[in-house]
């Protein structure tokens, strides 16, 4: 993990060496000793070193930077091997300093398609391009988000993805209606907040901090829930309590969190109704 923060410097981006080096360092210039000043296992750079003081500097510079490794990602079958493995190779390796030790991994399931295990054979395989060019690429997310979280195998369903493109779409017309439409802007009110309103601008806050507690924890199916399938009943509910009178500072207000609640999970969706409906930058 280590020698990622500086590849890039030394391959060029090409995987097998075979590119231009950035730095113009050969393989053989990289030894022990290098590598032992560069991850901060030596004080000083070595006196032999075939390498310029100011290159040594900027790789060692690049490994500060990204080290430690705040989170890495990856399956559950790869806890009792690669990963446990991480750990003790960075507790050998950096004995003495525990602050570049990974702070945190998480780990998920595999992914299944309607409930099977995906298959060639039963014809259920699909792939992330395939699912782009199927649903879009944010009713893509948004299943994804929805499938699920933790250990357990997430359950893309099809169904969801093609649900999801309605209810975005739905959304972004309801939304555009209520910034341009006359008869909508007729029925909205102005002036103070009643109690229907304060309590619909309480339970908004409640749904933004739930959201991002979901999402500090990596749990998207929770940050969904609350972000948008609780929001979207939310304001179901406030139209019906305000017989469809709703406060236009609030609406205006609703339509803005929605967006920037779901930028993890549909980003192009949000900036379109960031953008091209409420005109912010």
């Amino acid at each position: 993990m280590a020698y990622y923060t500086i590849a890039h410097l030394l391959q060029g981006g090409v995987l097998d060496g075979s590119g231009n080096h950035p730095l113009g360092i050969d393989a053989g210039q990289m030894t022990d000793t290098v590598f032992d000043y560069i991850f901060d296992l030596a004080s000083e750079p070595p006196a032999d070193a075939a390498i310029p003081r100011e290159s040594l500097e900027r790789l060692k510079r690049e490994f500060n930077y990204w080290y430690p490794m705040s989170l890495r990602c990856s399956g559950k079958d790869l806890i009792p091997n690669h990963l446990t493995m991480c750990l003790y190779n960075h507790a050998a390796i950096w004995e003495d300093r525990p602050d570049l030790w990974p702070e945190a991994f998480f780990t998920n399931g595999h992914v299944m398609v309607d409930d099977e295990k995906m298959s060639k054979s039963r014809g259920n395989f699909l792939t992330l391009d395939q699912a782009c060019k199927e649903f879009s690429a944010d009713a893509t997310r948004l299943a994804l988000a929805d499938a699920g979280d933790g250990l357990e195998n997430a359950n893309f369903k099809r169904k969801t993805a093609n649900d999801s493109i309605l209810a975005l779409t739905t959304f972004d017309n309801w939304a555009t209606e209520v910034m341009t439409s006359p008869a909508e802007l007729a029925k909205e009110r102005e002036g103070e907040y009643t109690f229907v309103d304060k309590c619909f601008a309480n339970e908004l806050n409640r749904l933004i901090k739930k959201s991002d507690a979901g999402y500090s924890k990596m749990m998207m199916r929770d940050a969904l829930k609350a972000g948008w399938f609780d929001m979207q009943n939310l304001r179901d509910q406030y139209r019906v309590l305000t017989d469809g009178s709703m406060h236009r500072d609030l609406l205006r207000r609703y339509i803005e969190v929605q967006a920037l609640v779901m930028v993890p999970i549909t980003p192009h969706f949000s900036e379109h109704i960031w953008s091209d409906i409420l005109h912010k930058e």
